[in-house]
């Protein structure tokens, strides 16, 4: 994956930093306010749009929190792809060097006297 697994921290920061925040103010109380005399509905009314807002963002942080996961997953797959291919890389480096070498022996053999050939 191209996406940068630092974007997804940087946004799951964010959100909980907004959810304590949230939090924080409905604990306290004191970002309700008051309601003229016999209208609580408005501060019920003020407490919904919070809490709607709350499991909103515990919704983005669970979302973030999953495709992080998965990336940080199919990163660690890729890491273990490369290796396995490098390893592979390696030992078919080998094999050609030494094949090319037992090629150029055999043609040294078979035709001792032949010029301007790429040694």
């Amino acid at each position: 994956m191209d996406v940068d697994v630092a974007t997804f921290e940087a946004r799951a920061e964010e959100a909980e930093r907004r959810i304590a925040a949230l939090e924080l103010k409905i604990s306290e109380g004191a970002t309700v306010p008051a309601a003229p005399a016999g209208d609580a509905a408005a501060g019920d009314e003020f407490k919904k749009k919070f809490y709607d807002q709350l499991v909103a963002l515990r919704l983005e942080l669970g979302k973030s929190r999953v495709e992080r996961a998965a990336m940080i997953k199919q990163a660690e797959e890729d890491k273990a792809r490369i290796e396995m291919l490098e390893e592979e890389n390696t030992k078919m480096s080998y094999r050609i060097k030494h094949l090319v070498r037992a090629v150029r022996e055999e043609m040294d053999k078979k035709y001792p006297n032949a010029k301007n050939v790429n040694r």
